[in-house]
């Protein structure tokens, strides 16, 4: 009888472990193909206009790729919005004539550029805004700005760069990324406190850097 017990506890115990690796395989699969084929993202998200560029008041770059502040650039010549701002220099810092230098908004990863925005854009009084990411980013980059900025009253309209040249290494980072980044912008709403706490120790991306870095998280 223990025998038996044991076998059936065994089976279930292989069951559970086999389904939650299944689980898990199907989630990066589905992850993969939205990040691969961002053509169905807007239907994933119920957002038809995700990915189009919109009127907006203001247009935010996220840091990283330089291809990033070039296509800004060009929406801004097509009359799409008549500013550009990137999440790692606080405006109001530029106005008061501080230096360049002094006024690093000192975001470390997407939820903190997310966090650092929604303050800056509502001191700036602005409704509609357009965030300009890379094409492999744009799944990450919306579910954390839309979580942050949810309740602002603000309008989100993330759009991707159009070439993005994808590397397998990038890729994998970009799917081990996404939960956890998600997890950064719903700590960073909950509980800043503790938010910047275990944050501390990241690296902030420098001004310097600006045009080459990417980071996850």
């Amino acid at each position: 009888m223990k025998d038996a017990a044991a076998r059936r506890s065994y089976t279930r115990g292989g069951s559970v472990v086999l389904m939650a690796l299944l689980l898990s395989c199907v989630s990066l699969y589905g992850a993969n193909w939205l990040i691969f084929h961002p053509d169905l993202t807007p239907g994933f998200l119920h957002d038809p206009l995700l990915g189009i560029p919109q009127p907006a008041d203001v247009i935010v770059v996220l840091a990283g790729d330089a291809e990033r502040i070039l296509y800004a650039a060009s929406l801004i010549e097509r009359g799409l919005a008549p500013r550009l701002l990137t999440t790692l220099v606080d405006p109001a810092c530029l106005r008061a004539g501080h230096p360049l230098g002094t006024c690093a908004t000192g975001v470390r990863n997407t939820a903190d550029e997310a966090l650092v925005m929604r303050r800056v854009l509502e001191r700036e009084q602005m409704e509609r805004i357009m965030i300009v990411t890379s094409r492999s980013h744009l799944v990450r980059a919306t579910a954390v700005f839309r979580v942050v900025f949810l309740g602002s009253g603000m309008e989100l309209n993330v759009v991707p760069t159009p070439h993005d040249s994808f590397h397998e290494s990038p890729a994998i980072r970009e799917l081990l990324s996404f939960f956890p980044s998600l997890g950064c912008a719903v700590l960073g709403r909950l509980n800043p406190e503790l938010y910047g706490w275990i944050m501390q120790y990241r690296r902030p991306v420098l001004l310097r850097d600006a045009a080459t870095s990417a980071y996850d998280a």
